[in-house]
């Protein structure tokens, strides 16, 4: 009862109401500011929309013990770059702007792509359009109907009444984190048996996927010359990811808890893993910064 509830109610709203403070986040210019970085945006986008896909898709297939598994891990691969991904940027000492940029693009891409990942996975590695009984379009609409319409919302709010856009975002998006963080939680106590079999799997494929992501981001960066604050931006955007709306296709949508292991396992290790970098990056940028000034 309580976990068709969370299934049903929870994860839906604590998505949508997340999406909704994104929303009140962005303004037009925020938008526009994919045009102020050129070169190096479409670079790190070009990176985030290529490597994490293929990577976490090629280890997912390879190595995912199950089914399940193997299509919440490319779920889990086409996520976009999560809004903390900012904040540890900033730390960092790399291109906020850059960064933000690329969180707004993917993100809204990303919201016309998944339905098209999501669906096509399962078709092909699990077989199931038969069990699904939610026709393409209807599984789009259900899609856009918890990101791009709040997302939208939330815009319109913050370009007519931007006070109170600004009071009421902190409230809407602690509440809503953390009702989806309950919600993580009691997922993975109703799915303990399948922890105990494939843990180590689950660990290995996530720690996996985001030291070759983050390890190919700065090669690339640094193959295609990209300035260090650049690089710092385009890496830790290949770590953190919105893994909320890959958990509600999982769940609400499809109705597979076992799907969203990859999701739920992958919030803690990567936000250590970015933790990590920023912590070095901005070392590292500290030391370029002092050489510049001697």
């Amino acid at each position: 009862m309580i976990l068709s509830f969370i299934d049903a109610y929870l994860l839906p709203a604590s998505l949508w109401f997340i999406m909704l403070a994104m929303g009140l986040s962005l303004k037009v210019e925020d938008i526009l500011r994919v045009f102020k970085h050129r070169r190096a945006f479409v670079i790190g986008a070009i990176s985030m929309l290529l490597i994490p896909p293929l990577v976490g898709s090629a280890l997912a297939i390879f190595f995912a013990p199950t089914s399940a598994l193997t299509v919440g891990f490319i779920l889990l691969a086409t996520c976009p770059g999560g809004m903390l991904s900012n904040l540890l940027t900033d730390y960092a000492k790399g291109d906020l702007a850059l960064s933000l940029s690329l969180s707004i693009f993917i993100s809204l891409l990303y919201i016309l792509l998944v339905p098209i990942y999501a669906h096509f996975s399962l078709s092909y590695f699990m077989g199931m359009e038969q069990e699904i009984h939610v026709p393409f379009s209807l599984f789009v609409w259900k899609i856009f109907s918890i990101t791009l319409v709040p997302t939208s919302l939330g815009m319109i709010i913050r370009g007519f009444f931007e006070r109170l856009a600004i009071f009421v975002k902190p409230y809407i998006k602690h509440i809503a984190t953390l009702v989806l963080v309950v919600s993580f939680c009691v997922i993975m106590i109703d799915q303990i048996p399948v922890l105990k079999l494939y843990i180590a799997d689950l660990l290995g494929l996530v720690l996996a996927l985001n030291l070759i992501t983050v390890s190919l981001a700065w090669a690339g960066g640094k193959l295609f010359r990209l300035k260090p604050e650049e690089r710092i931006a385009v890496g830790i955007e290949h770590i953190m990811r919105q893994e909320a709306t890959a958990i509600f296709i999982a769940v609400t949508l499809i109705g597979s808890r076992e799907m969203s292991l990859p999701m739920i396992v992958n919030t803690p290790v990567a936000l250590v893993i970015s933790v990590g970098v920023a912590f070095f990056a901005r070392k590292y940028q500290l030391k370029i910064m002092k050489s510049k000034s001697a």
